[in-house]
């Protein structure tokens, strides 16, 4: 049996988390979340209060199907929103108000269907008009069907000038939606990375490469998805608060592990056992070396939903 096989056999004979959040208050149906109060059915959020349905939802307050959204409140169907006040059908929009199906918006309130203006008011599919009738023809505009008004926005895009990428407060990046980033290339939606490469989903993060979805103060790691507060942790999923961890699936507040499993308040173990400090680098270096021979070594364990099709696991 392969390392890579016996990893798995470790896997397969511990309980698994249905629902992983740390901090939360009434929010016990989010995932891979922190900080909540008063929230239901978000993934990847953090420091939110009563909202619902979201993804990558930061710092936020009384939103509903929003995504990648930060410190917006009172918004619904929302995508990659900032510092949005009781906006609803927006995409692209920043430090706005009261705006309705509009895209690519900055510093602008009080707008219906459009596209590309700053700190403009009072304005329907990019028309202006002032406060008395912009609010006399707002009943009548909210009756429209979506997919006319999504048409109209869509004419408009075309005729506007288009952003090649989103981002801001960079140096020496590449990549999209991405913000406070220095030394970062082929990254998309992060905050706060610096000497980063292919990395989606991450914010607070240095000296990494290839990672999804970790987020706070975490460094020197390589192929980690879900990860929070980790330093110099390799293929791992779902690891919190721990340092020196390889082929690790949620372990929590540990360090030196090497293919363990289901975890907290470890050190030192190898396949879930327990060993002396000098067993343990030693007995790691003939594995990896022996995972290198064998070419094992760099490749990820497969998906839990399909453990049970593995050969020779039944």
């Amino acid at each position: 049996m392969s390392y890579i096989q016996q990893m798995i056999a470790v896997r397969s004979r511990h309980p698994r988390a249905g629902l992983i959040y740390v901090n939360c208050e009434n929010s016990n149906f989010v995932n891979y979340s922190g900080n909540t109060k008063n929230c239901y059915l978000l993934v990847g959020s953090e420091y939110d209060e009563d909202c619902y349905y979201g993804y990558f939802l930061y710092n936020s307050e009384d939103c509903v199907d929003c995504d990648y959204c930060f410190y917006c409140r009172l918004c619904y169907d929302c995508v990659d929103c900032h510092e949005c006040y009781q906006c609803q059908g927006c995409q692209d929009c920043k430090s706005s108000r009261d705006l309705k199906y509009c895209f690519d918006m900055v510093g602008s309130n009080d707008c219906f269907g459009c596209v590309g203006l700053r700190r403009s008011e009072y304005y329907i599919f990019n028309e202006k008009f002032t406060k008395e009738e912009y609010e006399a023809k707002l009943p009548e505009l909210e009756k429209m069907p979506r997919e006319e008004i999504e048409t109209k926005m869509e004419q408009l895009k075309v005729q506007m000038p288009r952003l090649f990428w989103r981002g801001d407060q960079n140096e020496k990046v590449f990549g999209d939606y991405i913000y406070n980033c220095k030394n970062s290339y082929y990254c998309y939606d992060v905050k706060k990375l610096q000497d980063c490469a292919y990395m989606n989903n991450c914010e607070e993060i240095t000296d990494s490469m290839e990672c999804s979805n970790n987020y706070y103060k975490s460094e020197l790691n390589y192929e980690v998805m879900s990860a929070m507060n980790i330093t110099n942790c390799n293929y791992c999923y779902g690891v919190f608060d721990s340092y020196d961890l390889e082929y690790c699936e949620n372990v929590y507040n540990s360090h030196h592990c090497f293919g363990c499993f289901s975890l907290n308040r470890a050190e030192y173990c190898i396949f879930n056992e327990q060993y002396k400090e000098e067993e343990y680098h030693q007995k790691v270096a003939e594995i990896k070396a022996e995972m290198r021979k064998t070419g094992e070594y760099g490749k990820h364990l497969p998906t839990t939903y399909s453990e049970l099709a593995i050969p020779g696991l039944s």
